[in-house]
């Protein structure tokens, strides 16, 4: 083989496949129809769907051929294990904060972007609530080793991933109010984990000792002291 033959054989092999790609569309009536289903019909970017509702688009054996997903118009299915950022999970029932500020992920954070302050009671004793608590989004490796080390089952890995903005100084560090979600959220967001055995057992270990926390941060009264027995009269001897 001549030299340069291999690559010209190459190139009318990927131009094959790029017509035929094109005339299986025009033959089946999709030449102007994006493969998901949104809009295209030489729409140029109006009639778009709303954002988070774009047709959802897999790629698998049932599928004809490769085609390119056209994000944000189209969309990739959003797996249960597909993780991006942490998130701290609050009770639905009752709001209760689940984290008790152990600083235990934040030791564990391989690049460190964790960080936390306890909250302190009415008497200025620590308890086991968060006061502050960061996490910087640009550091985050998204390694889930938080998730996996946490012993009150607080922080949980999310599958947000739309986070970019303009700003990456402020938007950028999230704080407690931004990493709040409810465990309804999770258990829809993650069913399979949630109705786990593992899951199951681990929550009923956390609600054991709900009830002990709350008391701690409300600083519950301390138990009156017994009462002193009455002082016995003392016999005075007369002269």
């Amino acid at each position: 083989m001549s030299a340069g033959t291999g690559i010209v054989i190459g190139h009318l092999v990927t131009l094959r496949r790029f017509l035929l790609t094109f005339w299986r569309d025009i033959r089946t009536g999709k030449g102007l129809h994006r493969r998901g289903g949104g809009h295209q019909k030489l729409d140029f970017w109006w009639n778009r769907p709303e954002h988070g509702k774009a047709p959802v688009v897999t790629q698998d054996a049932t599928q004809e051929g490769i085609f390119t997903v056209e994000y944000p118009d189209e969309r990739l299915p959003t797996y249960e294990r597909f993780r991006v950022l942490p998130v701290l999970v609050y009770d639905t029932e009752d709001g209760n904060v689940r984290c008790t500020s152990c600083n235990i992920c934040a030791k564990v954070c391989p690049p460190q972007c964790i960080w936390m302050t306890q909250a302190k009671g009415p008497k200025g004793n620590v308890v086991p609530l968060p006061e502050e608590f960061f996490i910087d989004m640009d550091v985050c490796m998204n390694c889930g080793l938080c998730s996996e080390y946490c012993p009150f089952d607080a922080i949980k890995m999310d599958q947000n991933f739309e986070l970019s903005n303009y700003e990456r100084h402020q938007t950028h560090i999230y704080s407690l109010q931004d990493l709040l979600v409810s465990s309804e959220y999770y258990a829809r967001t993650h069913p399979e984990a949630w109705n786990s055995d593992d899951e199951k057992a681990e929550r009923a270990k956390v609600a054991k000792k709900k009830d002990q926390r709350l008391q701690k941060a409300l600083g519950a009264a301390a138990k009156p002291a017994a009462p002193k027995p009455a002082a016995k009269p003392v016999a005075v001897e007369k002269a």
